[in-house]
């Protein structure tokens, strides 16, 4: 029953406004800033802590400096992060009609502003979020441009099952594989276009480079005769974004004495306990948790699928997802936000491969009840958020007041966060921890971060006067 089914741009809107609603009610919230969040805003401050931050991507502290400039509330900090993670949305749309059709981009839209994994964290300042929009929106032009040939040879109507022209893995079958249909197939001149929405990924989270180099390897291999039959074309958006890194390897070579070397330092600062442990906890945690509750099947689905696809462009969704999810599996520990570009890649790749079963109703049905579930979550989320960070903001109002404008120093075990609430300069806790003679020096100790300052007292012969912070979980000693 097709006119049961929503149009393509009524569901594509009604799952903007969702994550815009959620992101709205995250600003409105807007707890305390987490860890990563603080740092990113103490670096767009400038107060950046010795040895520096050059991990932190740049793209993400500009962020943070727009909401900086506002007034540096948390839900001024947090504004332009969240306005831009809707991009998201539209992403997963244009990947889902590049590489199937709009229908098939519309319901993958869906599916995203309901996942959880993602949605509540969209008024987040961090670099995931847009990150991953932009690369998804890079990769998204790439299918729609390579993928043209396929597409211009296939009837209309036709399907994985072969009937696409050239659309054959191996094959090439169909007299205009690789050179396309007349003068308007093949890459056009717009496929530069993946050039500045790649280099803008880079920008914003460093971490993009491995899935950067694997979306246009594997797209030059898949469709090399595309690339072949446009070689200029193809050529100008590798120049263009080379171009684009121009300023960053700069930067890194006069920063670090290498090109390289800020993608080296990157590279070196995720934490993991054994090589592969990150690929353990993606293949290994709770799917539903870990993926989202209508993701995690939707995935099965488009793997399962991926055995009678035929056509390119499920195949090159599957390499990029997939490769990330080794290549940042292999490098680092797992979280559900460093891997959302392969999430929704295979949720795309399951939207298609499920369509034929679905029920319209049944699975609008689902949907809402999914949005419901995010709306209502981020309330929580960010009461349970507020609750849990209070006690730092109360240490640090109460460092700030003893201080009374001088300059200070602190140690403690969430360094960042107490370093922004209360301006010191926070060092990570341990016993041969120096702080600066010339300032007024504190230990802050939090019941989910506990610290014993007697062993620092005794180690450097100091004492300690306790400060009164006005909550149970936040304890504070100036140091003399």
């Amino acid at each position: 029953m097709p006119h049961a089914w929503p149009s393509d741009r009524r569901l594509l809107t009604a799952a903007l406004v969702v994550w815009a609603a959620v992101a709205a009610i995250g600003v409105a919230f807007s707890p305390p800033l987490g860890h990563d969040e603080a740092a990113f805003a103490i670096a767009a401050r400038g107060d950046v802590p010795a040895g520096g931050w050059l991990y932190r991507s740049e793209g993400t502290v500009v962020l943070a400096g727009l909401g900086v400039a506002l007034g540096a509330a948390d839900w001024q900090l947090r504004i332009a992060s969240a306005a831009l993670s809707i991009a998201l949305v539209i992403a997963a749309f244009a990947v889902g009609r590049a590489a199937f059709t709009a229908r098939a981009g519309a319901w993958a839209a869906a599916l995203v502003a309901g996942a959880h994994p993602m949605a509540l964290r969209s008024a987040q300042l961090l670099s995931d979020l847009p990150a991953a929009a932009c690369l998804l929106g890079g990769i998204a032009v790439l299918v729609g441009e390579l993928d043209r040939p396929t597409r211009l040879a296939a009837p209309r109507g036709a399907r994985d099952a072969g009937a696409e022209a050239g659309s054959e893995i191996g094959h090439g079958a169909g007299p205009d594989a690789g050179r396309g249909v007349g003068r308007d197939a093949g890459p056009r001149w717009r496929l530069v276009a993946a050039a500045p929405l790649l280099a803008a990924a880079f920008y914003l989270r460093y971490g993009s480079a491995p899935v950067i180099a694997l979306a246009l390897g594997a797209a030059g291999l898949i469709w090399w005769r595309a690339v072949a039959a446009r070689p200029l074309r193809a050529l100008a958006t590798v120049a263009a974004l080379a171009a684009l890194m121009v300023p960053h390897l700069a930067h890194a070579h006069a920063v670090t004495g290498s090109a390289l070397g800020i993608l080296e330092v990157s590279a070196a600062m995720p934490r993991r306990a054994y090589v592969g442990e990150g690929l353990v906890t993606y293949v290994a945690s709770n799917p539903f948790a870990f993926y989202g509750v209508l993701i995690a099947p939707v995935i099965v689905a488009g793997l399962v699928g991926l055995v009678r696809a035929r056509r390119r462009a499920p195949w090159y969704l599957a390499i990029v997802a997939l490769g990330q999810l080794v290549a940042l599996g292999l490098q680092s520990h797992g979280q559900p936000r460093y891997v959302f570009v392969a999430t929704i890649l295979l949720a795309v790749l399951g939207v298609d491969a499920i369509a034929p079963l679905a029920r319209p109703r049944l699975a609008a049905a689902i949907i809402a009840a999914s949005w419901l579930h995010v709306v209502i979550g981020q309330v929580v989320v960010s009461r349970e958020a507020a609750h849990s960070r209070a006690p730092i903001v109360e240490a640090a109002r109460a460092i700030r007041g003893d201080a009374g404008g001088r300059p200070c120093a602190a140690v403690a075990l969430l360094a960042p966060q107490l370093a922004w609430y209360s301006g010191c300069e926070v060092y990570v806790f341990r016993l041969q921890a120096v702080m600066p003679a010339d300032r007024v020096r504190y230990i802050a100790s939090f019941t989910r971060r506990p610290i014993d300052p007697a062993p620092l007292l005794a180690a450097q012969h100091l004492r300690a006067t306790p400060i009164a912070t006005g909550d149970p979980d936040a304890r504070v000693w100036r140091l003399e």
